[in-house]
């Protein structure tokens, strides 16, 4: 049994060897090996390097996106407030809207609208964000930050990925041509070849 699995071993790594051009296979030209060792230094780069810098930008932008949110939270208060109408929920999104009123500081009350991402009925109390003008705002993303880090080492691994695979095609392309000149130059010297064995 033990010898049945090192077989098998041994044969995925050499179909991976010659899939990957790194077997000693005599056809193999020049290009050929070009093209292996760029395709395999990119997919190393892409691994290694792109996650180190997706993270040291993911980072960068969740730091600076936290702050953001906390400044705006430091210019807002939350109070409680009571439902005192609800209207309809549209049917494209899960808001519904609400009329509150609450009491401030000096015991005077108001009466706003009022959106509220959670079924709520006449009576209920929720919790609603005033800007310094007593006027209720959205209250600020407590995902903001991570959705936005995600969201920019996302996209900075896309474009290296892409350039990345541009960069691999293009050389495929050139190598490609170099290999059928040298095709057609090989196949006119056995075509002169084979033509002077038959002459003679």
């Amino acid at each position: 049994m033990t010898a049945e699995r090192s077989a098998g071993s041994a044969g995925i790594v050499r179909r991976t060897c010659r899939r990957m051009g790194l077997d000693r296979n005599p056809m193999r030209r020049r290009e050929d090996r070009l093209q292996s060792a760029v395709g395999m230094l990119l997919t190393l780069l892409f691994l290694v390097v792109v996650p180190l810098v997706a993270i040291g930008i993911g980072g960068r932008v969740y730091d600076t996106e936290s702050r953001v949110v906390e400044s705006r939270i430091a210019e807002l208060h939350r109070v409680d407030a009571t439902v005192v109408e609800v209207g309809k929920a549209p049917l494209y999104a899960p808001i519904t809207p609400a009329r509150v009123s609450w009491v401030d500081g000096d015991g005077v009350t108001h009466l706003d609208d009022y959106r509220s991402s959670a079924l709520v009925k006449p009576g209920a109390t929720v919790s609603i964000w005033l800007d310094r003008g007593g006027r209720v705002v959205e209250p600020p993303s407590e995902t903001r930050a991570l959705s936005r880090a995600v969201l920019m080492s996302g996209a900075v691994a896309c474009t290296v990925l892409v350039c990345f695979t541009s960069a691999y095609y293009l050389l495929r392309f050139g190598l490609d041509r170099r290999r059928v000149r040298r095709w057609e130059t090989e196949w006119a010297t056995v075509g002169l070849t084979w033509g002077g064995r038959g002459t003679a």
